[in-house]
């Protein structure tokens, strides 16, 4: 009778979980649009996101008149109060129009008419992907196709009569695939926030009706353009990505599992991952004003969660080596102790018998 390991039975199992995934209905790649499910996502957010102008738009421009009609009973109210002469308020009534067409036109202009926060974020997009050598209109998930690759050229070179170094390469694979894929995902992330930023945000321009509240509506284009600054250095640093990893998987064995070029591509997404992480908040903190050695910005907390795992690590294994260092301790501590009560022990007990022999010989 033939018998199978359960090691064995549970590979088997593996494959055939994954064989017949092969025949779902739900694929990476659309057949009928041939898009990724990341450029899905995008395509569905841009026109979702489009339709909330009007709304939000009413709103912010509701508020900014309220606020244009307090400001101007509080500074005309002031004025009559000290009796300021009529060129005082001329001169007053001049900046006040001023201010409140200035920051009006911001509040329309934003995402229609000239659309001062969009040109801001395509502008930054279309510089980065020319200086990077990225084609026009390029999927933002193209470097997951590459870890796609990887991976199934590792399903491909499964041995059933060698499963444990098949899995070891499947596992290393599937890591790769992982991390290009929060890659894309930090891509997605940033360009989504861009546009719920960009028409969300015409709320805060609102608050440009009064020059108390006037600093929000500033600091409205200052976060669209220091957004559109890490989407300009991300596109960047993917595109010297990309080149790399097409050039290393063209260099790889395509009939044999190689732990060392898996090792080689395994380094290199973590190198790669970790400069996406880092460099765009460091330029758009220089619109922000945050400081260089902070992590903030979006795509870091994924970066911050390694460095706490290797710190918590670290601290269990130190933890570890003191608690055994410390009872090895106490065992040498406690050897001599012990040694030294026995032998005293038995020269009491020597010189009892002694005694006793003693007393016995002179009766």
């Amino acid at each position: 009778m033939l018998r199978i390991s359960p090691s064995t039975f549970m590979i088997m199992l593996f494959l055939m979980c994954f064989s017949a995934s092969a025949f779902a209905e739900l694929s990476y790649i659309d057949p009928a649009t041939n898009q990724s499910v990341l450029d899905q996502v995008i395509q569905k957010f841009g026109g979702k996101v489009k339709s909330w102008q009007n709304i939000i738009q009413s709103a912010a421009e509701r508020l900014f008149w309220t606020l244009v009609i307090i400001s101007m009973v509080w500074t005309f109210g002031m004025m009559l109060l000290r009796k300021a002469d009529i060129g005082d308020f001329f001169a007053e009534f001049t900046r006040f129009i001023i201010f409140t067409g200035f920051y009006f036109w911001l509040l329309t202009n934003a995402v229609s008419g000239h659309n001062i926060a969009g040109t801001l974020i395509i502008s930054m997009e279309d510089l980065g992907r020319s200086a990077a050598g990225l084609p026009s209109g390029s999927s933002h998930s193209s470097i997951v196709d590459i870890g796609i690759l990887i991976w199934k050229q590792a399903m491909n070179n499964l041995n059933i009569l060698d499963p444990i170094d098949s899995l070891i390469g499947l596992i290393m694979s599937l890591i790769i695939l992982i991390i290009l894929t929060v890659i894309a995902v930090n891509m997605l992330l940033l360009l989504i926030s861009s546009w719920v930023l960009m028409y969300a945000g015409i709320f805060l321009l609102g608050f440009g009706g009064a020059r108390w509240t006037s600093d929000i509506a500033i600091n409205y284009f200052k976060t669209v353009l220091s957004i559109g600054i890490q989407l300009f250095v991300m596109l960047l640093i993917v595109g010297i990505g990309s080149d790399l990893l097409s050039s290393f998987y063209a260099k790889m064995g395509k009939n044999v599992l190689n732990y060392e070029e898996l090792a080689v591509m395994l380094i290199f997404t973590i190198a790669f991952f970790v400069l996406i992480s880092r460099l765009p908040s460091l330029l758009a903190g220089i619109i922000t004003g945050s400081s260089i050695g902070s992590s903030a910005g979006i795509g870091n907390y994924s970066a911050g969660g390694f460095m706490a795992a290797a710190g918590t690590a670290a601290a269990v294994a130190s933890y570890g080596g003191s608690l055994a260092a410390g009872r090895l301790a106490a065992a040498r501590s406690a050897g001599p102790d012990a040694l030294r009560s026995a032998i005293e022990k038995g020269q009491a007990q020597e010189s009892a018998g002694m005694n006793n022999i003693s007393q016995g010989g002179g009766k």
